[in-house]
């Protein structure tokens, strides 16, 4: 995990000094998420358990955009990779407003994409997978959410089985459509991030196979295969 500071920007006013900020999150601060993968999702909310702060989930860049019309959260964690477009739009857009998001983190399973991330306006950039509760609480708020010792080094929750059959259908469901320029960089990138979460080296593998143009036909029967491993629920 990288834990270097953004590089300074010109900007009209002042950053927040992410040090002095008050320990609003120990005491019910929002959080808001905004992540298409319900693995994800799922499993950043069980990290949070027990820290005292409501967490909201935005799929989208649109349903994202209408939280912040009605909120400003004290921590927003943003995918770069959603649905509808860039999450460095939205990290743009987050760090400009009137009452900037005290805090933003962008999170990715493409390493290369934080200088992008901080040049848009984030303040921490997490890479995908996460893997240690620790370090996450420590990245979220290294000033007041200091994790408890029984959790310090825990690595991340497994995948929830009812969340993972939700993306492994989302990602059948999107490679039956058409698969042309930005349809098919999200698929692949919504694939590719799963595999990363779960360590699946077979499926990883085969987004790499249809990136390189062999087709999808490996890639659809890994992901029908991991839909048939899953316990019914």
């Amino acid at each position: 995990m990288n834990t270097h500071h953004a590089p300074n920007r010109s900007l009209a006013r002042a950053r927040p000094n992410l040090n002095a900020q008050p320990s609003a999150y120990q005491q019910g601060a929002t959080l808001l998420l905004v992540e298409d993968s319900r693995v994800i999702s799922t499993a950043i909310r069980l990290m949070i358990h027990g820290t005292g702060g409501r967490l909201r989930r935005a799929e989208t860049l649109c349903r994202a955009r209408r939280h912040l019309s009605l909120y400003t959260p004290d921590v927003a964690i943003i995918d770069l990779g959603l649905p509808d477009g860039s999450g460095l739009d939205l990290i743009c857009e987050a760090d400009r407003r009137q009452t900037r998001v005290p805090l933003i983190i962008a999170i990715s399973g493409q390493p290369e994409l934080e200088g992008a991330s901080y040049a848009a306006g984030a303040d921490r950039f997490l890479a995908k997978p996460i893997v240690s509760i620790s370090e996450f609480r420590a990245v979220l708020a290294p000033s007041c959410l200091a994790p408890p010792l029984s959790q310090t080094g825990l690595s991340s929750p497994p995948a929830d089985p009812s969340a993972l059959r939700d993306d492994l259908y989302l990602a059948l469901d999107l490679l039956r459509g058409p698969m042309r320029n930005a349809r098919a960089e999200y698929t692949l990138q919504f694939i590719d991030g799963l595999a990363r979460s779960l360590h699946d080296t077979e499926l990883l593998g085969a987004v790499q196979q249809a990136r390189q143009g062999d087709g999808l036909r490996p890639l659809v029967t890994v992901l029908r295969q991991r839909l048939r491993d899953q316990p019914l629920i």
